[in-house]
């Protein structure tokens, strides 16, 4: 915040000579005063910041806050609770087990008479992995000359050939060990050497992390392709760097599909990218300025956002702490209403009640920030409101920050990507995983498709969920 500089007078020391001189200072004095309690008002609420009144992780907050186990905490014991059924793995048929070995007891007790076997035995079943070793298969490409015009022919590769010495099958549990289980590149190395005899440099890893990417672009390009269509879009986006520049990773997400970016920029265009200018279904997101462009009407904003606003209004001082206040309490019957199954009709009251609350906010004058605060919910009120009449509206963006934690995670443990072809990988590699949860779908099994796809040139498996299946009539 900016101060109104000294007079020349009380820089150079010297007294007022008149009394108009003296008001002309005291009026100065008074204005340096407001603006000086505003900036440490401000500096005050900046310190108060966490995750429970700003968009700052939980993990910021530090060890003194109560985490998630301390706010679940009951009286009871841990794990299953008297009563409880418990479950067990079934065994496997005798036929589809590897190997069947019959155990009988010793043939005499300790009292010295035989031990007579009877009845059906006790059937143990013991699950192990066999070693594993790598499969290397050698190709060699003879070469041969045309009798006639002396061109030279050397024979091709066999289809799921790649180029390199890494397989497909080797190339998706890299792209599967660096994405879903959060594994650096040294890890990944080390494991594949301990585990599967396969030794590799770290180079070697990151050039495969790269032709996964490539793998994975065309069905990835198609994924983003279908999102302005979506009926339904949740949308989020946070900092992932690379050495030396500030990136962004965005989500798009819906119910069967989920699609990430890494672009160095936060700007409207990217959101152009993913869902079009004119998105065809609604777009849930926090207030952030780039959705501006998006009609209200076709918006939902989060309110688990707003509870988070409302909460640092109310821990203001006068009336934005009574406005902040009322503002979370109305916030929360929202929740609450939410969860009883309410109609649309029935959230009429309580919307009166947000729009007045709003207007106390705009029309008080001693706290700038509520009212910048107020007037914007009120130029975006049709976008609070958007799941009151659409049940398939969520009034929350949980669907798109829930998917981009897997990414913030990978960030935490392996640090900034280094070049472009990393941050295709994070965004590519995270969009298959994601989705393939979404859908049920086994993502080492479709990895594994793509790379295939893509060492033959032939069309790429799709991202897309499968059409729904119409029943005959009659």
């Amino acid at each position: 915040m900016a101060i109104t500089p000294s007079t020349p007078s009380e820089v150079e020391g010297v007294k007022p000579a008149t009394l108009a001189q003296c008001h002309e200072i005291i009026a100065q004095q008074a204005l340096e005063l407001a603006e000086l309690r505003q900036a440490v008002a401000l500096l005050a609420e900046r310190l108060k910041l966490d995750s429970h009144n700003s968009s700052k992780p939980p993990s910021s907050d530090g060890p003194g806050g109560a985490n998630r186990a301390q706010r679940r905490a009951s009286g009871r014991k841990r794990g299953a609770q008297k009563g409880h059924p418990g479950t067990y793995r079934a065994l496997l048929p005798e036929t589809e087990v590897n190997g069947l070995h019959q155990c009988v007891p010793p043939p005499q007790c300790e009292c010295g008479e035989a031990v007579a076997v009877r009845g059906k035995p006790y059937r143990h079943q013991v699950f192990d992995i066999p070693p594993a070793v790598a499969d290397v298969q050698e190709y060699q490409l003879y070469s041969g000359v045309c009798s006639g015009c002396g061109k030279l022919h050397r024979a091709p590769l066999p289809a799921g050939v790649p180029s390199g010495q890494i397989g497909p099958r080797a190339l998706a549990i890299i792209g599967t060990l660096g994405t879903r289980h959060h594994l650096t590149q040294f890890k990944i190395r080390d494991l594949l050497a301990q585990m599967m005899g396969l030794d590799f440099s770290v180079g070697t890893i990151s050039q495969a992390h790269g032709k996964v990417a490539q793998a994975l672009k065309a069905p990835v390009h198609e994924a983003i392709g279908s999102l302005a269509k979506a009926p339904l879009v949740h949308m989020d986006e946070t900092r992932y760097p690379r050495e030396g520049q500030t990136n962004w990773v965005w989500a798009a997400v819906h119910p069967t599909l989920a699609v990430f970016n890494i672009l160095p920029s936060r700007a409207r265009y990217v959101i152009h990218e993913l869902i079009g200018r004119e998105p065809g279904g609604i777009v849930v997101s926090d207030r952030y300025a780039g959705y501006a462009f998006i009609d209200p009407q076709r918006r939902q904003v989060c309110w688990a956002h707003l509870l988070r606003d409302f909460n640092r209004i109310g821990q203001r001082q006068g009336l934005a702490r009574q406005i902040g206040r009322r503002l979370l309490g109305l916030g929360f019957v929202l929740f609450r209403w939410r969860e009883r199954g309410k109609a649309g009709a029935q959230f009429e009251a309580l919307q009166r009640r947000v729009h007045t609350a709003l207007t106390r906010g705009v029309e008080q004058t001693g706290c700038p920030r509520t009212q910048a605060t107020c007037q914007n919910l009120l130029k975006l009120w049709p976008a609070l409101w958007g799941f009151v009449g659409n049940p398939a509206v969520p009034p929350t963006n949980n669907e798109a920050e829930r998917s981009i934690r897997s990414i913030v995670l990978k960030r935490k443990i392996s640090g900034p990507t280094r070049s472009k072809r990393g941050d295709e990988f994070i965004a590519r590699g995270f969009s298959v995983v994601e989705t393939c949860r979404r859908q049920g779908r086994d993502l080492l099994a479709y990895m594994h498709q793509a790379v295939i796809a893509w060492i033959d040139k032939a069309p790429h498996p799709s991202l897309l969920p499968p059409p729904p299946q119409i029943a005959p009539s009659g």
